[in-house]
């Protein structure tokens, strides 16, 4: 999966870049994914746009203006959408039905989401909410906001249970996990799972 979301990270920024040389008196920028680097010598003004797809990419941009310097940060985030979580005396998380979809809309349903997150961003404030999106794009329903320090570990899980949730149309639905922190302020969807309610 980190092969394949860097390749498509070194597409997207050659090609934000294509067109364009360092100007006179205009910095250059190296970004970065992990160690390895993904472009060298692009244009600085560039940094926008680059940060707008690693977005969009789930991912978050830390650029350094002196260094010249764009770090891409790509939380690894695996959901699950499971009827029930329960966790054993012994701390062994144990699911029962994975959600696949349900046939009828207009029926409360209720299901749980379980996450897991690896590399998160480093932070002492770090926030995560799960949004459940509807066919039509628009919001159905908003989990708690979760908060955590990754300081000394940027790896948990998580879960969450949609309790007595109304799915009112045919389609596909998304569950989200959204993330931010004191250093990225805007929520970012950094994954997603779906089901489909209808036949």
């Amino acid at each position: 999966m980190k092969k394949a979301w860097f390749s498509a990270l070194l597409a997207l920024t050659v090609a934000a870049g294509v067109g364009s040389t360092t100007a006179l008196g205009e910095g250059a920028m190296r970004v970065f994914f992990g160690a390895e680097t993904v472009a060298s010598e692009m244009p600085a003004s560039k940094a926008e746009s680059v940060e707008s797809i690693v977005n969009k990419l789930g991912g978050f941009v830390d650029y350094d203006q002196q260094s010249g310097k764009l770090q891409v940060i790509k939380p690894n985030v695996n959901i699950i959408v499971v009827e029930g979580i329960q966790q054993t005396r012994n701390k062994n998380v144990v699911f029962s039905n994975p959600v696949k979809g349900y046939s009828d809309k207009n029926v409360p349903r209720t299901f749980n989401v379980f996450v897991e997150v690896d590399d998160a961003p480093i932070a002492k404030d770090l926030r995560m909410q799960l949004v459940l999106v509807g066919p039509d794009g628009k919001e159905v329903s908003k989990g708690k906001e979760w908060k955590y320090s990754t300081q000394n570990a940027n790896s948990f899980y998580f879960s969450e249970p949609f309790v007595s949730t109304k799915l009112e149309a045919y389609g596909t639905y998304k569950v989200q996990v959204q993330m931010k922190s004191e250093k990225f302020t805007s929520y970012v969807t950094v994954g997603e799972n779906t089901f489909t309610v209808g036949r």
